[in-house]
Order: structure tokens, then sequence, then C-alpha cells
């Protein structure tokens, strides 16, 4: 299970890959799951 609890934890592999899928769908991502709990449901400034 992840500790991640906010975007600034995220791997910069992972923040390149959001960012990839933001501009090809041409919409922001606000919410990203890290796993399957609730308190694993980050949401993300943006």
């Amino acid at each position: 299970m992840t500790k991640m609890k906010s975007e600034t934890e995220f791997p910069k592999e992972f923040k390149d890959y959001i960012a990839f899928l933001e501009k090809e769908l041409e919409t922001p991502i606000t919410i990203v799951s890290v796993g399957p709990d609730r308190e694993q449901t980050i949401e993300r400034l943006t």
C-alpha cells in the first residue's frame, strides 16, 4: 500500500505521465487514485 498523501510526493516520471495525459486528452486530471482505499485518493492542485 502506498503512503503518498499529496501530489508533491509523486515521482517525476509519474508527474510527467499525468502531464502527457492532460495534453493528449486536453483536459485536466484533478483526482488521482494511488490505491484501492478511500484514503489513497489525492486531489491535485491544478
